[in-house]
């Protein structure tokens, strides 16, 4: 008994791209950016807060818990340990 392959043609497919959708309003429902990523460049860890208080406003929100300290601005968040920084992260 002999067992073969066979093809199957699947023809022409008819395939439609999305439309281009015209954008009307160029607004974001986000915030600009507080800072300029200039700041964010001359951020070093070891930084004391008053040093980074220098370069930034006021953060959003502050959590702390017995050991670190994380400020919230609305693009980055900087992590704190013993009152110098450690870490950033932009969001």
């Amino acid at each position: 008994m002999v067992m073969g392959c066979t093809s199957v043609d699947p023809g022409v497919m008819d395939v439609s791209l999305p439309r281009k959708m015209e954008i009307m309003d160029r607004s974001f429902p986000w915030t600009e950016p507080t800072y300029r990523p200039k700041e964010l460049k001359k951020l070093r860890v070891g930084m004391t807060k008053s040093e980074v208080l220098s370069l930034f406003q006021e953060p959003k929100s502050i959590k702390r818990t017995p050991s670190d300290e994380y400020w919230e601005y609305d693009w980055f968040e900087l992590y704190f340990r013993g009152g110098r920084l450690v870490n950033w992260f932009d969001l």
